[in-house]
């Protein structure tokens, strides 16, 4: 009696042990989203404008009511930090963007293809990387009512390649992290761990981007457009955190058509459909990773409205996340203005 004992007592010791140390393994376990945001550029946007400058003005806002666990299962609860418990989690997200974008395009010939760049400073009231972050973890609120900068992304090679019925474009660029990003100590059975801050809007950390798109024009006149765009994101470790988000491939998708407003086509009217899908694609790495990869895949539509002979148009966008994995699911509306300086 007393040596089983014994062994159900020690066995019970180490079972113990092993559910602590799997306590201290969830509590610091975070999740992280990338930079790029597949929901913002309209259809056409992937591919280098005519010859001049541009100042493009992007005004995104994402609405979420919705949490969508691993597994890719609508949830209102998931499993705390710490052992056995669960708590709701508030899937309300309300993120406001405000992007502007410098563009040139010039005439410069690189290995055949004409060269362009741009940078694109952004403001915003919150991200969705630090929004996962701190209420998968059960952390505070998160402040959604605060501008500040976000980080910012520079395009310095935008290069593309027009045959009759086809353009090819090839960008590379990164994001640097100068947006408002801070970190915040989080508790959990009197373990400090360190998280980034709920109020977020800088993410952190740097990333590679790089982008390979195409669009078939079936007519000469490039009314009708068929496009679709690859992008890719390598990151960087995350500042005073230990955890470096994975890699990223995102697939935008769209068919656009210009139809003439007035008989001498100044004044078009575009009409698209157009989505995405979302992939991490490799594991996020550190202490601090979970090894759950999410995903998301959205459909919607735009219209816009083009004032040729001014070079201004203007784009309505709404898109639809259907598809959800480790990660919010809501809907984009975004509204955006694009016009020749010179």
């Amino acid at each position: 009696m007393s040596n089983s004992f014994s062994v159900r007592t020690i066995g019970l010791i180490i079972f113990s042990v092993l559910m602590l140390v799997n306590v201290f393994s969830l509590d610091v376990q975070a999740a992280a989203l990338g930079h790029y945001a597949p929901a913002v550029l309209n259809i056409r946007d992937f591919f280098l404008p005519e010859e001049g400058y541009y100042y493009a003005q992007y005004m995104p806002y994402y609405n979420s009511g919705t949490y969508h666990d691993a597994g890719g299962n609508k949830t209102t609860s998931i499993q705390g930090p710490v052992l056995g418990k669960t708590f709701p989690i508030d899937a309300k997200v309300n993120m406001i963007v405000f992007a502007p974008v410098l563009i040139a395009s010039t005439d410069l010939k690189v290995l055949g293809a004409r060269y362009g760049a741009y940078i694109n400073p952004t403001m915003a009231n919150s991200n969705l990387s630090a929004t996962l972050t701190t209420r998968t973890l059960g952390a505070l609120n998160v402040n959604q009512t605060n501008y500040a900068w976000g980080d910012m992304y520079v395009e310095p090679i935008w290069l593309q390649w027009s045959l009759q019925h086809f353009d090819i474009d090839f960008a590379e660029g990164f994001y640097a992290p100068v947006g408002k990003y801070d970190t915040t100590n989080v508790t959990f059975l009197s373990k400090s761990i360190t998280v980034p801050s709920s109020s977020n809007v800088g993410m952190g950390f740097w990333t590679n981007q790089m982008q390979a798109s195409t669009a078939w024009y079936p007519f000469d006149n490039k009314g009708t457009a068929v496009a679709a765009a690859l992008t890719w994101e390598i990151n960087s470790k995350m500042e005073h955190v230990a955890l470096t988000p994975g890699q990223r491939l995102a697939v935008n998708w769209g068919a656009s058509q210009y139809l003439p407003v007035t008989k001498d086509q100044s004044r078009l009217v575009e009409v698209g459909l157009t989505g995405y899908d979302q992939w991490q694609v490799t594991n996020d790495t550190g202490s601090d990773a979970n090894n759950v990869n999410d995903q998301i895949h959205a459909v919607g539509g735009q219209i816009g409205y083009t004032i040729v002979p001014a070079s201004v148009a203007i784009n309505f966008r709404y898109l639809h996340e259907y598809s959800a994995r480790d990660r919010f699911m809501g809907d984009w509306y975004s509204v955006s203005f694009a016009v020749k300086a010179f």
